[in-house]
């Protein structure tokens, strides 16, 4: 799918955004330690309906209405027999059914490995090493295979401040006896909500938006119910384009402080927000006068290295600015900004964690072809909407790995886009 946008127009009016996208792909993995789970908040995103065809290939009965956004999940007669390698293959978020999994089954064998976007390298050592101090056999040279028959809990130290990770070891934990002590967990949005889903059901978890979590195994109930986080990345991402374009967004959500880090890097580009008890406000006709000299993702409680790419049109806007943005994480993470001097943009690629972004230069139409990276290609849309012209994004269908209706919602916001 191809996308092409008019730009030059402010965008205004007010927006919900979906659910959580990385509590979704935590969360579906997670239904596998219950018997029943629904899921309320559920994005209509591709990662979403993959691990649903993949639960429903292991003997899951899903009832999805997309109308409310509402997931039944029936568990009653699940298998691992009908998994093959083409369902494990293309998508990272597959990782995250090995803890649940284990918890359920106790050991599993595919042919193979999980694959994802094209950030870079993101090896699985982490999750080897968090399994493997607990006790859990892996073999990972002809596909991947885990026994967790004789894993006990106990103290671990992560290798690597992982969402993912720590969510897997937080499923494997519910299953063990005794409190798992793991030092090193990752505090993001989505590992809090997938905490607060398993204290709901029973399970006992100290230590919820911190680096230091204590699980303690126990019986989980037979059927739960639990109402995802809205997406903080859904969020940040229509107020700042409500900022770059000099329109004013008001988006529905009710998270506030959990998202100071974000308001903090707004804020950091003299944007103005206005914050009521149930929404933020981008406030209209805002100039970018001024910017900081640089932009680092950290792990939370600092910008998610997700957010990174959506400040860079910030950066764009602001008049006689230098913005050096670090991807400490990915190596290939900003390899896709040269093609933002297509549209007149000035950037320097320093070196594969680094680039230098000049503003002020006056943005116009041209065609860009898009990476397989979510966030790069709402980048791109944004400075598309920046740009005088008509712009074509080519293959920009990851858009929709993270953005239901993307299309659709820019419209209503009065964004002159569509799908070709």
């Amino acid at each position: 799918m191809n996308i092409k946008i008019t730009g030059g127009t402010p965008l205004s009016g007010t927006i919900t955004p979906s659910g959580s996208k990385n509590s979704a792909v935590a969360m579906i993995p997670a239904s596998i330690l219950f018997q029943k789970l629904t899921l309320k908040n559920i994005p209509d995103i591709t990662d979403v309906n993959r691990l649903i065809k993949i639960l429903e290939k292991m003997g899951s009965k899903i009832v999805w209405d997309k109308q409310t956004c509402v997931l039944h999940v029936d568990n009653s007669n699940l298998n691992l027999a009908n998994i093959s390698r083409d369902d494990l293959g293309n998508m990272r978020g597959t990782s995250l059914l090995w803890g649940p999994m284990l918890a359920r089954f106790g050991k599993f064998a595919f042919a193979d490995l999980p694959g994802g976007c094209s950030l870079g390298v993101r090896t699985l050592d982490p999750h080897y090493q968090a399994f493997h101090d607990l006790g859990v056999t892996i073999d990972d040279k002809n596909g991947i295979k885990m026994n967790a028959l004789n894993a006990k809990s106990g103290e671990i130290w992560l290798s690597e401040m992982s969402p993912t990770v720590t969510e897997n070891v937080i499923m494997l934990a519910t299953s063990l006896p005794g409190t798992t002590r793991i030092f090193g967990a990752a505090c993001e949005p989505q590992v809090q909500d997938l905490c607060q889903m398993l204290t709901q059901a029973g399970i006992k978890i100290s230590g919820t938006g911190s680096n230091i979590l204590q699980v303690t195994g126990a019986k989980l109930p037979l059927d739960h119910a639990h109402t995802l986080l809205d997406d903080h990345y859904e969020i940040s991402t229509f107020l700042a384009l409500g900022a770059a374009t000099g329109g004013q967004i008001t988006v529905r959500h009710t998270l506030h402080k959990l998202l100071d880090p974000i308001w903090y890097q707004f804020a950091q580009f003299g944007i103005k927000l206005k914050h009521t008890s149930g929404s933020t406000t981008v406030l209209p006709h805002q100039s970018v006068n001024q910017s900081p000299s640089i932009v680092r993702a950290q792990p939370w409680p600092s910008l998610p290295v997700d957010l990174l790419p959506i400040f860079i049109p910030l950066a764009l806007k602001a008049r006689h600015s230098h913005v050096l943005f670090h991807n400490w994480m990915y190596e290939a993470g900003l390899y896709w900004t040269p093609e933002l001097t297509k549209l007149g943009a000035e950037i320097v690629v320093c070196d594969p964690h680094r680039v230098m972004v000049m503003g002020g230069k006056k943005l116009h139409g041209a065609t860009l072809e898009a990476p397989y990276i979510i966030r790069a290609v709402v980048s791109m849309a944004m400075c598309a909407m920046m740009a005088h012209g008509q712009t074509t994004i080519l293959n920009a269908d990851t858009l929709y790995r993270g953005h239901p209706k993307f299309a659709e919602n820019l419209k209503k916001l009065g964004a002159k886009i569509e799908e070709i």
